[in-house]
């Protein structure tokens, strides 16, 4: 499978961004009471930091979760509680509501994928107990709830991982909602080589898919970086990830950390609109050639109103097998939450790990257009029903 057909999870860096015509402000990362920090992982690290009110205060998370997020509260040195995610995605309040006692701090609550959890049950909880209320929206930048409000507007703090949306080298960001809450600390700063190389290498990767001179050149020096061997570090959703702590310890995303200079430098330079625009267009393409043989599947069988979706989530039988198929077919859908954190036991919470083991996000970012979006229900269909080309 040659580079340059090669359809990834996320957006690369297209530098002709740096040349255009800079959008409007944007609506989340441009308010006033926002921090920006090496990635998501960082900025909730940040804001459980800015709320020490003892080494007894327990946060509560979902028990679906890709394990980075546990990390950052255990490493901002506080505890951790679980409450149960339904198979439908949707948090079970009730048992949320028994995890709750003297020692809750703050609930996170996650919207998977970029699809809204029901945030006025949350919210009216969290006011009647005295507690904070965070919104994740790693997977949710510009998504909308059914009333058009912005998702990380309605609970005290929201945490992003823009990466996952519009590229950045790395980079997450704190939104603080409410002038009486805490602005959390900066990050320190920091010097990463490798996220240099990351990004001339995205720079690359994303020229290379167009046509002429450019792109035969951008094609030889990957081709040649290739066979030396080198590997980014994020070795891509087919991967085994046997060592946690590689994964919970990637340099350019640390905890503590501010978000670099570079990436800094390139954000706020997408157009919103025609982000969401095609994320949605994307999704709903992919609906019409899977629905005849796998609407069954689908986590979200319909696209709400407002919605940015991160891909385009379907539950799949041997998940793990259909993903290397697809990799190898040069197809790189996303993974989410393939190990739980070792605090969830392997008898604790099955929605969770049926979730953690089902889900496969097939790409469809705004870098995608019709074509590519035949060609990933094509490589997904042939994967999921073992009718592969010989």
């Amino acid at each position: 499978m040659k580079r340059h057909e090669i359809i990834k999870s996320f957006p690369a860096l297209d530098l002709r961004r740096l040349l255009g015509r800079r959008p409007a402000a944007d609506p989340l990362l441009g308010r006033e009471r926002v921090r920006f920090y090496s990635s998501g992982r960082a900025a909730l690290y940040h804001i459980v930091k800015s709320l020490d009110g003892g080494t007894r205060d327990t946060f509560l998370l979902p028990a679906y979760h890709c394990g980075v997020e546990v990390e950052a509260v255990l490493r901002a040195g506080k505890n951790v509680d679980f409450y149960r995610i339904k198979r439908n995605l949707g948090v079970d309040l009730e048992h949320l509501r028994s995890r709750i006692d003297s020692r809750t701090r703050g609930i996170v609550v996650a919207h998977y994928f970029g699809f809204p959890q029901e945030m006025a049950p949350l919210a009216e909880l969290c006011r009647q107990r005295g507690i904070m209320l965070i919104e994740d929206c790693a997977h949710a930048l510009y998504s909308q709830d059914a009333a058009g409000a912005w998702l990380g507007t309605g609970g005290d703090f929201a945490l992003f991982s823009m990466r996952k949306t519009s590229f950045l080298p790395n980079g997450g960001a704190v939104l603080v909602n409410g002038s009486e809450l805490p602005l959390p600390a900066q990050g320190k700063s920091y010097a990463d080589f490798s996220l240099y190389k990351s990004t001339i290498k995205a720079v690359l990767e994303h020229e290379m898919s167009r046509q002429g001179g450019v792109a035969r050149l951008c094609r030889l020096i990957l081709d040649s970086y290739g066979r030396r061997g080198e590997q980014s570090v994020d070795s891509g959703p087919a991967a085994e990830i046997d060592d946690r702590r590689w994964y919970y310890d990637v340099p350019m995303y640390h905890y503590e950390n501010d978000i670099a200079r570079i990436s800094l430098l390139l954000a706020g330079l997408d157009d919103i609109r025609s982000i969401i625009d095609r994320r949605r267009e994307n999704y709903r393409r992919l609906a019409e050639l899977l629905a005849a043989r796998f609407r069954t599947q689908f986590v979200f069988p319909e696209l709400p109103a407002g919605v940015c979706p991160l891909c385009f989530p379907l539950f799949v039988p041997q998940r793990d097998q259909v993903v290397a198929e697809m990799a190898a077919r040069g197809v790189e859908p996303f993974v989410f939450g393939r190990l739980l954190h070792p605090l969830i036991a392997d008898d604790q919470f099955p929605e969770a790990h049926y979730l953690a083991d089902s889900i496969v996000g097939l790409p469809l970012h705004q870098q995608l257009g019709r074509q590519e979006m035949e060609r990933v229900a094509a490589v997904f269909a042939e994967a999921a029903t073992g009718d592969l080309p010989q």
